[in-house]
């Protein structure tokens, strides 16, 4: 949605143009009509959007204090600003409409804000629009063009920063009309970053990034690719793979280290009469458990849509994680249970396989101690909407409840509701505040569990909607984790 929405909005500034009169008198107002000539910059990342600026070049027309746009949209002046009054549009499958439009003009110099929303039955988002320009002389108008033109904003990542290396991305792409680089560095997004052609079909990027692990794909005329020339890969939930470079040296925390005692990744399969078939899970046991005589909580943690317990291994590193920080004594030993659980959302069969038939069976297999104060749970996106979910739902089950940039669309829970609405658990929500996919629904939840009066910490800082977020925030969840466990 977000694409077009973008061009939606911009297709309205025609109706608005914010303009105003620097008298204040309602018989006597300065004229502005004219040629208008704006950059404006829309805010749309709500939803799910980069930001977008336009030049734009218009007609104003004035009777007395009222400003006219064609279109339809009027502006009244009042106290030296205009107020305009704009029909909402129907458009992309729902409503976009606008308010709190003003501006003022000074010396033929203008400035101008105004707020829109989108909406439909399911969804809403919103965001603002910022212009500044000035009215053209009747010479630069006669050369004007009228129309809207976009201007490109040049991506950080394009320029050298603090702390960033250089790398450039080069893919073979024979006969290609557009090619894009997509990944960790634009939040997944596919139309950000824009590779350049060079000779022998080969196309490029340089970026300037941090160090550590990067994952990406090519997108060329909208197929989406791994890079054939990078052997290094994870799986992306969907059948394929992405690409990964590492810049540098990860953490520390996220490496195998020798002369310390490691744990051990059980990896086993289920048998569940709910799914009707095996499911496999994993379980982190700390080191020493095989000798220790003592029970241990239990944190289970939940994956991402379309991925299995592998991602907690694979891109999480939990069990570098958890070696290094029991080795630095920074977390008490704990049991880590990873279920599978496909696009399912934690809900149906496969949240009667997770809550009836494999917790049990965890219990009766491994020494772990029992009730809410030993036992939490946590995920990343779909998985940190099962968090939340399944810790409403069990309160006798865990304790503490961590949503990772949890894409909550509660209405697909048939059990889920605000009415009488309770949580038992302690509830920490994390989220990347440059995280297209899941900020929007992290924000309107906060504002819900507000209105429900639910005692609650929400945790946001810089990162997208990947493992490069994920994994700078994980020390912090575990400390958490260890914390709740130890009172």
């Amino acid at each position: 949605m977000n694409n077009k929405l973008a061009c939606l909005v911009t297709a309205l500034l025609a109706f608005w143009m914010l303009v105003g009169c620097s008298n204040n008198s309602t018989k006597d107002c300065d004229n502005v009509a004219g040629t208008w000539q704006l950059v404006v910059d829309v805010d749309d990342y709500e939803c799910n959007g980069l930001g977008q600026r336009y030049k734009q070049v218009f007609e104003v027309s004035q009777n007395q204090c009222q400003l006219s746009i064609e279109g339809g949209t009027t502006g009244i002046i009042s106290q030296g600003k205009i107020t305009w009054t704009s029909p909402s549009t129907e458009t992309d499958g729902g409503t976009l409409s606008y308010s709190s439009a003003y501006s003022e003009v000074n010396n033929k110099e203008i400035t101008g804000a105004y707020d829109w929303q989108w909406s439909n039955d399911s969804f809403s988002c919103s965001g603002t629009v910022t212009a500044k320009g000035h009215i053209l002389t009747e010479q630069q108008a006669a050369n004007a063009k009228l129309g809207e033109t976009a201007i490109q904003l040049e991506h950080p990542l394009l320029s050298p920063s603090e702390n960033t290396v250089a790398h450039t991305f080069t893919v073979e792409a024979k006969n290609a009309r557009q090619v894009y680089l997509a990944g960790e560095m634009s939040d997944w997004r596919s139309k950000v970053l824009v590779m350049q052609p060079s000779e022998a079909d080969q196309w490029s990027i340089t970026l300037y990034l941090k160090p550590g692990a990067w994952q990406y794909k090519f997108v060329i005329d909208g197929v989406w690719v791994a890079d054939q020339q990078n052997p290094q890969s994870v799986p992306d939930g969907y059948g394929g793979v992405n690409s990964v470079f590492v810049i540098g040296e990860e953490d520390a925390l996220l490496i195998a280290q020798p002369g310390i005692a490691h744990g051990s990744i059980v990896e086993a399969e289920f048998k569940s009469d709910s799914l009707n078939q095996a499911s496999p899970y994993a379980v982190y046991l700390p080191p020493g458990y095989q000798t220790s005589k003592q029970d241990y909580p239990v944190l289970m943690l939940l994956h991402g849509y379309g991925q299995d317990y592998k991602q907690w291994i694979i891109d999480g590193k939990i069990q570098h994680l958890m070696d290094n920080m029991i080795a630095n004594k920074s977390i008490e030993p704990f049991i880590v249970l990873m279920p599978s659980a496909g696009t399912s959302y934690y809900k149906g069969q496969h949240e009667s396989f997770i809550m009836q038939e494999l917790l049990p069976h965890v219990a009766e297999q491994y020494k772990v101690k029992a009730g809410p104060d030993y036992r939490a749970i946590s995920g990343i996106s779909m998985g940190g909407a099962g968090a939340f979910y399944l810790a409403h739902k069990y309160p006798k089950q865990f304790g503490l409840s961590l949503p990772l940039s949890g894409y909550f669309d509660l209405e697909m829970y048939p059990s889920f509701s605000w009415q009488n609405f309770t949580l038992d658990a302690e509830l920490t929500l994390f989220c990347g505040e440059d995280d297209s996919i899941s900020y929007p629904s992290n924000q309107r939840l906060v504002e819900q569990l507000n209105q429900q009066g639910v005692e609650f910490s929400y945790l946001t800082a810089e990162g997208g909607h990947t493992w490069r977020y994920w994994n700078s925030i994980s020390e912090q969840v575990l400390k958490q984790v260890s914390s709740f466990f130890a009172r």
